[in-house]
């Protein structure tokens, strides 16, 4: 089943499913919350949508963030994980990594999961922008292509991206468990060298 169809049929049902939740007075007690990716404000405009789209009362599509929050969604991402600069971002990392992923949270978790698993195996305590190039490069060899702003499979761009999309969601899943299982690692090995 592809992504379209599977997409339209899930809507479809949790659409369907609503309708015949109870209201009390005039008030239904369900509301909806949808987030998503550009695809489903896509979804939400095909004419199979149009029921589900009439009760949505406010809509909001969040754009790529600039230079400078980019800068700070990465440093507030490390710190809510206990991150104590080290490694430590370089200045001049920023400005690479907005370029390359175009201020969208998802590629730049990508990206950072990346640099930070390539710092931790070759014990470097500083990322620099040479290092985000290499990180970048390594991606573009193991994938076949660049994964940039303007290479993401994104909307209107051709199937074959859309395979690349699935393979880098992929890649990220693994990513995460890798850098959980090297943070027990670290918390395991410092407990070992702790004095006491």
């Amino acid at each position: 089943m592809n992504h379209s169809s599977w997409s339209d049929s899930a809507c479809g049902q949790a659409y369907r499913r609503s309708r015949h939740v109870p209201q009390v007075g005039n008030r239904a007690l369900l509301q909806s919350f949808l987030v998503g990716q550009p695809q489903l404000r896509d979804l939400m405009r095909s004419p199979s949508m149009q029921q589900l789209r009439q009760r949505v009362i406010a809509a909001y599509h969040l754009g790529p963030l600039d230079p400078d929050e980019t800068r700070a969604y990465i440093e507030h991402r490390l710190k809510h994980v206990g991150w104590e600069n080290d490694p430590r971002f370089e200045a001049a990392a920023f400005p690479v990594i907005y370029a390359h992923t175009g201020g969208v949270p998802r590629r730049i978790n990508t990206l950072c999961t990346r640099l930070l698993l390539a710092a931790f195996l070759s014990e470097k305590h500083a990322i620099g922008a040479a290092d985000v190039e290499q990180v970048l490069a390594e991606l573009s060899e193991e994938f076949g292509e660049a994964i940039t702003a303007n290479g993401n499979g994104s909307h209107g761009e051709p199937a074959t991206l859309v395979g690349l999309e699935k393979r880098v969601l992929g890649v990220e899943k693994a990513m995460n468990i890798t850098v959980n299982l090297l943070r027990q690692f670290i918390r395991a090995r410092d407990a070992a060298h702790k004095p006491g």
